[in-house]
């Protein structure tokens, strides 16, 4: 079958007026037709995941009276913006016997009863019987969620669960599921991999777009559904060719400051613009306990008084008062006459690493970033940083970190690679 192979879904046991038709794409129809006690499923991004997981919970709740079935996602808030009016609208308005929109539960007719959750207080979910659960976004969730809350609580009733999520590396519990799955010998299990193009719901021009906001790796994981290796180098997309000595001041354009908060030492990343490229001219690493005073003095003797300066810090700089002054790091850096962009919430960790690496080559093989040999501390940075072991996440122990989180402030703000564009995405992340 093609990908915009369409057929419709029979849910409803007795005639339901003013029932919406529903349909499934082939893909999602091969999870769903799907016998099997357990199944995972790892999708791209815009697939249909959540739909399908609304379809399975209606279908089970209509089938099996008198149960309990579980939605769950990473957090509650998610829970509510991603399934939570898609429930509603798909449960015909005379099925449904109460709706508590608080605790996000719809108790049908038949005395089953469909419950949106957030796990990130997974203890709390405790104690509970059920017969069938949902687990949208699984790869994101601690793995307590499913061996010690999730799992137990189906014993009783032998109750199924569907896993669905985009790929999270291969660092987590839910790489070593998807890996068991061809190992099981009971026959429960049973595993799927679509692209966001077998999906059916995003065409291909969006996809292609995507692929130039992103870097090769990520797009393979958010897109293609690729588990990546989330080990050795974290700047994947750097190499020599980002090096050049073409990459100089330009008096005339502001000066654009990264900038990470670190008492020693205190990294600044100094770039400006032309057109799409961003070039990195010179560098900033204060030691010996230096402070953003001195940080921004240091601004001043090299750029003088009368040049505009685009700091763009870590954001948690906001809040955060250099020791026996009483002002926070943003406010001195205002004070010392520079504009200060950044966003109210701090970045993702993993949202940086893809703006630096997506800045430095995207998937369609663009570089937009260069860097002058005389920046040799983000140079080092870019060509050592590696991941810490099972984290997926950057080792801080290794001492050259700081160089690459004021370079990856300063593209997060001046690239904004990392936010939504035209996918439609309620909480959207690169990983």
């Amino acid at each position: 079958m093609g990908v915009g192979v369409e057929y419709p879904v029979t849910l409803y046991s007795m005639t339901v007026k003013n029932a919406e038709p529903l349909t499934l794409r082939w893909a999602q129809g091969e999870v769903f037709n799907s016998p099997k006690r357990f199944r995972v499923l790892v999708a791209g991004r815009r697939f249909g995941k959540s739909y399908l997981s609304c379809i399975e919970l209606i279908r089970a709740a209509i089938n099996r009276p008198g149960e309990t079935y579980f939605y769950c996602a990473p957090t509650y808030r998610m829970a509510k913006d991603i399934a939570w009016k898609e429930i509603k609208r798909l449960v015909p308005r005379e099925w449904i016997q109460s709706k508590n929109e608080t605790d996000l539960k719809i108790e049908l007719i038949n005395k089953s009863t469909i419950e949106l959750k957030g796990t990130e207080n997974a203890m709390a979910l405790r104690g509970r019987s059920l017969a069938g659960v949902v687990l949208d976004e699984a790869a994101f969730m601690d793995s307590e969620v499913w061996f010690e809350v999730i799992r137990p609580a189906l014993a009783d009733k032998q109750g199924w669960t569907l896993f669905i999520s985009t790929p999270d590396g291969t660092a987590s519990w839910f790489y070593d599921l998807w890996c068991y799955v061809p190992e099981d010998e009971t026959g429960d299990w049973s595993r799927w991999s679509f692209t966001t193009i077998e999906g059916g719901n995003v065409p291909k021009d969006e996809v292609e777009a995507a692929r130039a906001q992103l870097d090769l790796r990520t797009f393979r994981q958010e897109f293609e559904a690729s588990f990546e290796n989330l080990t050795g180098l974290v700047a994947v997309s750097f190499s020599d060719e980002n090096i050049s000595t073409k990459a100089v001041d330009i008096p005339i354009q502001p000066v654009l400051l990264g900038v990470d908060f670190n008492v020693d030492p205190m990294s600044g990343i100094c770039a400006v613009r032309d057109k799409e490229n961003l070039y990195v001219f010179d560098e900033i690493n204060l030691t010996g306990g230096a402070t953003t005073w001195d940080f921004s003095e240091e601004v001043v003797r090299r750029y003088g008084v009368d040049r505009r300066i685009i700091a763009c810090p870590d954001p948690t700089g906001g809040a955060r008062k250099t020791a026996g002054v009483g002002a926070t790091d943003h406010s001195i850096l205002r004070r010392s006459g520079f504009n200060v962009s950044t966003p109210r919430a701090p970045w993702k960790i993993r949202d940086k690493i893809t703006c630096v690496n997506t800045a430095l080559l995207d998937a369609t093989g663009v570089r937009r970033t260069y860097i002058h040999p005389r920046c040799k501390q983000l140079i080092k940075s870019l060509r050592t940083l590696t991941y810490a072991p099972n984290t997926g996440l950057p080792n801080k122990n290794l001492g050259v970190d700081h160089a690459f989180d004021a370079f990856g402030y300063l593209c997060l703000q001046q690239f904004n690679l990392a936010k939504p564009q035209t996918m439609g995405q309620t909480d959207y992340r690169i990983y």
